[in-house]
């Protein structure tokens, strides 16, 4: 029988908060000095080939582990081992064939899918990244396994050490080869074989903890006949699809944008092949800083979800609890987007200072849009809890077309160039959370009131923005003559930037708390947040 012992949801989307904070600080020790290695020209190499491989794992990955954890979670509750064994098995044999799918597409035709991205030379990265589609499907059939019995700790640990792998193996081969006089191709290629090898290791860590933790095959006494295999891969599928679809869609999109820059920068605005991969390099890199507010934001999904269905199956107020979660996500978010504006310029200056100056503007364009994107993430999970699947799909289409219509329209105009794409990308978030939110409106008994969503925090952040900047301002007045410097960034960059992030996290927490932007009914959200919210005397 297998081991009932795990978590309950709140403490597991505790276990996932940590483990995706500290796979987001993992990350960026990989990405930022990974940048400055492959300079602008070899991070779109490296980000390209990303976006490829990242399109055949959504679609390999992104429904049927939700649907495998959900079936095993309600197989495990009725004690039906032979049950649980059976969709196990079934998925695990799912995974294979659609990661084998994946890995072979990217192992034959290499060439021509960076080729279709206005970026052949990327074509080596491709091939390289192959065997990682496979690796990670059948990783992803061991998580959902463990899930299924609402242990989230093998998916954090194997996450961390993937990371981590990663982080030294890809970081290692890039550094080595550049060190070496490589190419740029060959270094950015040399960080991707650690991204291979990453996968490998969590693979075999997944298997390890799986088969030690549980009675993967069940014994003697599990009396119960499991349903045919071809009705678990139906309810697989049948569940499995619809998230793959939505997920998919916005992957798809993602790799759309990026081949649409690349190629409008070369034949629409004008630039050389080398200039036009140097500017979307920035771009990417600039999209590395914009992606972290995310992680606050993911593992809240999973406590968010069932509190809402539980209300809607309870006839509760189901539009209360969605405006607590908005109000919460914008307490998070809000701040790191203004954050991310205001002090974009010496953000891009201390993280990447060989790059490209256009950095900063688009930095500050995408901090605008990372509001709206995080809120869309937020909306786009409330939907679902209510009972409205398929809602979100079309918000995403919509989201999708005004994104591939504005990039290309302001990437090909010169005098916009590459500063179009972030505005593409705030266009597709501003449609996507619009539609979310009149959808909100029509499926709940009221519409939500956005200014007890946005009010007090927006006062809040405006306030530390002036804050930031202010003593930004000074200090890097006043350290003007400074010429030292700390790994290449200068310090009157480093030190005034570090004290306005300071500066700026401790003024928002004061206006927050003082004007009550956050209350004790949202601090019930979080795991032990009702504890925390008496500490704070947030009432």
């Amino acid at each position: 029988m297998a081991e009932k012992k795990g978590q309950n949801f709140l403490h597991g989307a505790a276990i996932y908060t940590v483990g995706i904070i500290l796979v987001k600080i993992l990350g960026a020790v990989y990405k930022i000095p990974l940048g400055n290695i492959l300079g602008d020209e070899g991070f779109t190499h490296f980000d390209m080939t990303y976006k490829i491989y990242n399109v055949f794992l959504t679609v390999a990955t992104a429904g049927i582990p939700v649907a495998m954890s959900r079936m095993i979670s309600e197989a495990d509750s009725l004690d039906k081992d032979n049950q649980v064994h059976e969709i196990f098995k079934v998925a695990i044999w799912a995974f294979l064939a659609l990661g084998a799918v994946g890995t072979a597409a990217m192992m034959l035709f290499p060439a021509a899918l960076s080729s279709a991205m206005g970026n052949i030379q990327a074509a080596r990265c491709v091939f390289i990244m192959a065997p990682s589609v496979v690796l990670v499907c059948v990783t992803a059939a061991y998580r959902g396994y463990a899930q299924g019995h609402a242990d989230m700790i093998p998916t954090t640990v194997s996450q961390v050490i993937e990371t981590a792998v990663k982080v030294v193996v890809g970081l290692g081969c890039a550094g080595w080869l550049y060190k070496n006089g490589y190419s740029v191709e060959i270094c950015a290629a040399g960080a991707i074989l650690g991204t291979t090898v990453s996968s490998l290791a969590a693979m075999v860590y997944m298997q390890i903890k799986v088969h030690r933790k549980y009675q993967v095959r069940p014994g003697p006494e599990a009396k119960d006949v499991p349903d045919p295999g071809k009705k678990i891969l139906w309810d697989l599928l049948r569940i499995g699809i619809p998230i793959t679809l939505s997920t998919s869609v916005m992957s798809f999109i993602q790799l759309a944008d990026s081949g649409i820059t690349l190629n409008q920068l070369q034949h629409a605005a004008g630039y050389t092949d080398t200039a036009a991969k140097v500017l979307n390099g920035v771009y990417a890199k600039a999209m590395t800083v914009y992606n972290v507010p995310s992680a606050f934001v993911v593992p809240f999904l999973s406590s968010i979800v069932p509190a809402i269905a539980a209300a809607r199956m309870r006839k509760e107020d189901v539009c209360g609890i969605a405006e607590s979660a908005l109000r919460m996500c914008t307490l998070l978010c809000l701040p790191m987007a203004v954050g991310m504006a205001v002090l974009a310029e010496p953000c891009m200056k201390v993280l990447y200072p060989e790059s490209a100056r256009q950095g900063a503007l688009l930095l500050f364009e995408l901090g605008i849009t990372c509001y709206f994107m995080t809120m869309s993430l937020m909306t786009n999970s409330i939907l679902p809890a209510n009972g409205n699947e398929r809602l979100p799909l079309i918000s995403i289409l919509l989201g999708g077309v005004a994104k591939v219509v504005v990039t290309y329209v302001l990437v090909g105009n010169p005098n916009i160039n590459v500063y179009g794409a972030p505005l593409g990308t705030l266009s597709c978030y501003v449609v996507m959370l619009s539609s979310n939110l009149f959808f909100m409106a029509k499926n709940m008994d009221r519409p939500v009131n956005v200014g007890r969503v946005f009010g007090r925090s927006g006062l809040s952040a405006a306030v530390m923005a002036v804050a930031a900047w202010a003593v930004y301002s000074l200090l890097h007045g006043l350290m003007g003559g400074v010429t030292g410097a700390l790994a290449g960034r200068s310090l009157n960059v480093l030190l005034p930037f570090a004290a306005a992030v300071g500066v700026g996290v401790i003024v928002y927490c004061v206006m927050a708390i003082a004007l009550r932007a956050i209350t004790m009914e949202d601090m019930r959200l979080f795991p032990k947040g009702e504890r925390l919210a008496k500490r704070l005397h947030i009432r």
